[in-house]
C-alpha cells in the first residue's frame, strides 16, 4: 500500500470518527453541536481558571506560587473532568445505540406480515435451540423438538403496544392438549398480560426476549453497524442539502424566472421601483444562467449517448 493510499485511509478514519462523534453529542446534548459543546466548555473552563487564579493570588499574593498552584489545579481539575465525563458519555453512547438497534429490529418486524414474522421466529429458535421445526396447523405454528421434548410453537404478531390476553391462545392450547404436547413457546413482538403467565407453564418470549435471543445467536446488530448506519445517514442528509442547493434542478428556473415577473410587474406599483426591477433583472438572469446550463448539460449527455 503506497502513502497517498496510507494517508488517504487515515483521513477517513478520521473523518468517520468526526461524523460519529458530532452525531452523539448532538444526541446527548439534545441538538447541540460538537463545536458549541466545545465553546461551552472552554468558556466554563476559563472562569473556573480565573476564579483559581484570583483566589489564590489573593491569599498569597505571590505571581508565581499562584501560576503553579493555578496550573495544578487545572490539571486536577481537566483529569477529573474527562475521566467522569468520558464514563457518562460511554454510558450515553451505549443507551443511544442500544437505542438504534432496538429501532432497526422494530423497523425490520413492522415491514412483515404474519407469515414472515412466523418464518423469522421459526428461524431464530432452529439457530438458538439448534434444532429444527415443521409447521403445524392453523393453531400451532411449529412443532419441534429440544432436548428430546416436544415443543409447540405459536407465533403472535401484532402492534407494539398490545397485550396478549388468555383468550387469544385458546385455541393453541386445545390443540396442544389435543395432541398431547406438553412444552409449548409462544413468541410474539407485543406483551403478555398477566392473566397468561398465571394460567399457563408454557415459555413466553416478548420483543425482549426477542432482542435477547439475536444476541445469543449473533443476528442482532452490532456497534459497527450502528456506525455505519450514522454515516450512512449523514451522507444522506449532506446529498440531500447539496442537491438543495444545485442549480440543476429545474424547479429553480420557473422559481426566478416567476420572481423576476413579478418583481417586475409589482414595481409598477411601489415607490422604489428601480429596486424591484433591478432585482427582477438578476432573477431573470439567474433563470436564464441556470436554464443555458442545464441545456448545455443535456445535449452534452445526448451527444455522449450517441457514442
Amino acid at each position: 500500500m503506497d502513502l497517498l493510499a496510507i494517508l488517504k485511509d487515515y483521513f477517513n478514519r478520521i473523518k468517520r470518527r468526526l461524523i460519529l462523534n458530532g452525531y452523539y453529542t448532538c444526541q446527548i446534548k439534545d441538538g447541540k453541536s460538537l463545536g458549541a459543546a466545545f465553546i461551552d466548555w472552554f468558556f466554563i473552563s476559563l472562569i473556573i481558571v480565573l476564579f483559581f487564579y484570583i483566589t489564590i493570588f489573593n491569599s498569597t499574593q505571590n505571581i508565581s506560587v499562584t501560576l503553579i498552584l493555578t496550573f495544578v489545579l487545572l490539571f486536577i481539575y481537566l483529569f477529573l473532568l474527562i475521566y467522569i465525563k468520558g464514563k457518562v458519555r460511554e454510558k450515553s453512547i451505549f443507551k443511544i445505540d442500544e437505542k438504534i438497534k432496538d429501532e432497526q429490529i422494530r423497523k425490520r418486524i413492522e415491514k412483515w406480515n404474519y407469515e414472515d414474522f412466523s418464518l423469522f421466529i421459526k428461524g431464530m429458535l432452529e439457530k438458538y435451540y439448534e434444532t429444527s421445526f415443521f409447521h403445524g396447523d392453523s393453531n400451532i405454528d411449529f412443532i419441534g423438538k429440544i432436548n428430546d421434548e416436544v415443543y409447540g410453537v405459536k407465533c403472535i404478531k401484532g402492534s407494539w403496544d398490545d397485550k396478549i390476553h388468555l383468550k387469544d391462545i385458546e385455541g393453541f392450547i386445545g390443540e396442544m392438549k389435543n395432541r398431547n404436547i406438553h412444552e409449548g413457546i409462544i413468541v410474539t413482538n407485543s406483551n403478555f398480560d398477566q392473566d397468561i403467565k398465571e394460567h399457563i407453564d408454557y415459555m413466553m418470549m416478548d420483543f425482549e426476549y426477542i432482542k435477547h435471543v439475536l444476541k445469543e445467536i449473533g443476528e442482532f446488530p452490532t456497534k459497527e453497524d450502528v456506525e455505519d448506519l450514522i454515516i450512512s445517514e449523514h451522507e444522506t442528509r449532506k446529498k440531500d442539502i447539496k442537491e438543495g442547493f444545485s442549480i440543476n434542478r429545474r424547479d429553480k428556473i420557473y422559481k426566478f424566472l416567476l420572481l423576476s415577473l413579478v418583481l417586475y410587474i409589482t414595481s409598477s406599483y411601489v415607490t422604489y421601483s428601480l429596486y424591484y426591477r433591478v432585482m427582477a433583472f438578476i432573477s431573470f438572469t439567474l433563470g436564464t444562467f441556470i436554464g443555458i446550463y442545464n441545456l448545455a448539460k443535456y445535449m452534452k449527455r445526448t451527444r455522449e449517448n450517441r457514442l
